[in-house]
């Protein structure tokens, strides 16, 4: 019996936040599932509260430590997040892709140029939502602690779309690049996320967007990302070519429609 009325209680309960939520059903059981998932099996915490908007765009940049990151970062919000994700992983699963599809991710692919990914998020931006990259391109270095170097195409996107960028570190957790690993082993260390303030970037907007300066920035926000991390070991890392390359970083080579 009372089994019986502390499920009632629980279940009006999750129907009073989801009301005042006013989300969609379905995008309300990802972020909380989210929150449950990452507090019982990763021993979850962050710094502070997320500090993004509560209404309009901004592009998020956070450290890749293996493939269960997203929950880590839904778990801290109150507003779906797009992550911008590998093509093959889009259709790994149908349960995965039905989630992907309803926070409204963008498949990109991987290790090359993109330029329909790029007219996505920028999509999204200008819609006013919230998009996340792992500007790495990939996982971490695991086993190294440090960052691997940053993609250009980060660094063009926050450029064209003039939108606040904030930088998150995710400390502890699996740093696994097992897929299945990550998900369904509690991991050994507790996740922890971490916030930094929003990264000004004005400076740089309406100066020619050469290989040159998309070098520059893409440093400056894999050093802001580097900063967050509490262990004093890591260094900020070196650009590389890859991913969105900036070989010419200019209109005529990412070149989103208006």
């Amino acid at each position: 019996m009372w089994a019986l009325v502390c499920v009632i209680i629980i279940l009006f309960r999750c129907f009073h936040l989801w009301v005042r939520s006013g989300l969609p059903w379905f995008t309300f059981i990802i972020l909380r599932g989210g929150w449950v998932y990452s507090h019982l099996w990763h021993r979850w915490s962050t710094n502070r509260p997320a500090p993004f908007p509560a209404q309009g765009p901004a592009l998020i940049i956070c450290n890749h430590t293996c493939s269960a990151d997203p929950p880590f970062l839904l778990a801290a919000v109150d507003r779906p997040l797009s992550f911008v994700v590998a093509r093959e992983h889009f259709n790994v699963h149908w349960f995965a892709h039905a989630i992907l599809k309803e926070l409204r991710c963008i498949p990109v692919v991987r290790g090359g140029n993109d330029p329909t990914s790029l007219r996505e998020a920028l999509r999204r931006l200008a819609e006013g939502g919230l998009v996340v990259v792992f500007p790495e391109g990939g996982l971490s270095g695991v086993g190294r602690n440090r960052l691997r170097p940053g993609r250009p195409g980060t660094a063009y996107l926050a450029l064209k779309a003039r939108v606040p960028v904030y930088p998150i570190y995710i400390s502890g957790g699996p740093r696994t690049e097992r897929l299945l690993e990550s998900w369904m082993k509690p991991s050994p260390r507790e996740v922890r996320v971490i916030f930094g303030q929003p990264i000004d970037l004005s400076a740089y907007w309406d100066r020619p967007r050469t290989r040159q300066l998309i070098e520059e920035v893409t440093e400056l926000l894999m050093a802001k990302v580097a900063e967050l991390n509490p262990s004093p070991n890591v260094e900020a890392p070196r650009l590389k070519s890859g991913g969105w390359k900036a070989k010419r970083a200019s209109r005529s080579t990412l070149r989103p429609s208006a």
